[in-house]
């Protein structure tokens, strides 16, 4: 959400000072060129940026430059950065504090850009829930954010462990509908647990010190990669008709022929999952390679017929 995006921008150059582009960029984990649009609409916004060229230079804003984004309870302003998506605000209580933060965030925008606002919320719903969506909100969760909050060890207890045990909690992620707590055991290693398979979670008095090279969204971005070149792959090559292009997934690489046929490429999970694939579309797919498949989907062609 823009919206929020360049509020973030902003209150990390009133609060961080000057900033070159590509730390703005990893803070706000989007590209520099958005970056240098999103300054420009804050310029353009009669919010005093500004650049500096040369070595320590980079974007800053005027001494004397404070928003006017007055108010917010600490509440309210947690509900914006962790962002609008409704069913994670109200996992954390957080739903009712983030509508008043965004009546004051429109309020304090200029009359322009708060009618574009307003004129935007009235017509723009982003709904991640699906529609047989009945999972109830984890029972450590409250537990586990205030740790983190507070800088306190928990006692936990995990599925697959037959006993409690003390971890240092850093962060949650929400993926999807499922809570993830990122934490350090005792070792100093880290690891994440699913808050749904806790059986148990429990405060203690113990207080630690967060790392300060600790970074969350790396840590996550990191967990994400190791956990996909772990899942199984096997590759494919299908020439398809056009209309079934939507059967694969937006990231997978496609070259037109021209005549109504595609040449897709697919990564599925194995030889059996890709033979029920191609036979799935009958007549609008044949396989190009490899050559195992197209022998399996030819024999599983005639026992379907019976002459094998």
């Amino acid at each position: 959400m823009r919206a929020e995006r360049l509020l973030r921008l902003l209150l990390r150059l009133q609060s961080g000072g000057r900033a070159t582009v590509g730390e703005l960029a990893r803070h706000l984990e989007v590209s520099p060129r958005t970056v240098q649009r999103d300054l420009d609409a804050l310029s353009l916004a009669g919010v005093p940026v500004y650049a500096t060229r040369g070595r320590g230079g980079g974007w800053a804003l005027l001494p004397d430059y404070r928003t006017r984004l007055t108010g917010l309870t600490p509440a309210e302003v947690m509900s914006v950065f962790v962002g609008a998506t409704a069913h994670v605000l109200a996992d954390l209580g957080l739903d009712a504090s983030s509508d008043r933060a965004m009546i004051k965030l429109i309020a304090a925008l200029p009359e322009g850009t708060r009618r574009e606002a307003e004129f935007a919320r009235q017509r723009l719903l982003v709904d991640h829930a699906g529609w047989d969506d009945r999972r109830e909100v984890p029972p450590w969760l409250d537990l586990c954010r205030e740790a983190i909050w507070a800088e306190r060890r928990i006692m936990i207890g995990y599925r697959d462990r037959k006993r409690p045990f003390p971890v240092e909690p850093l962060g949650l992620v929400a993926k999807a509908r499922t809570w993830y707590l990122v934490a350090a055991r005792t070792d100093g290693a880290l690891r994440t647990f699913r808050i749904s398979r806790l059986t148990s979670a429990s405060p203690t008095a113990d207080s630690f010190t967060r790392p300060r090279d600790f970074d969350l969204a790396a840590y996550w971005s990191e967990t994400q990669r190791r956990f996909a070149a772990t899942l199984p792959s096997y590759p494919i090559r299908l020439r398809v008709r056009d209309h079934v292009l939507p059967r694969f997934r937006p990231t997978a690489p496609v070259r037109s022929d021209g005549d109504g046929w595609s040449v897709v490429e697919a990564d599925l999970e194995n030889p059996d999952e890709a033979c029920s694939t191609v036979l799935s579309l009958a007549g609008d797919a044949v396989v190009l390679a490899p050559a195992e498949l197209l022998i399996m989907v030819r024999d599983a062609a005639r026992r379907i017929l019976g002459t094998a």
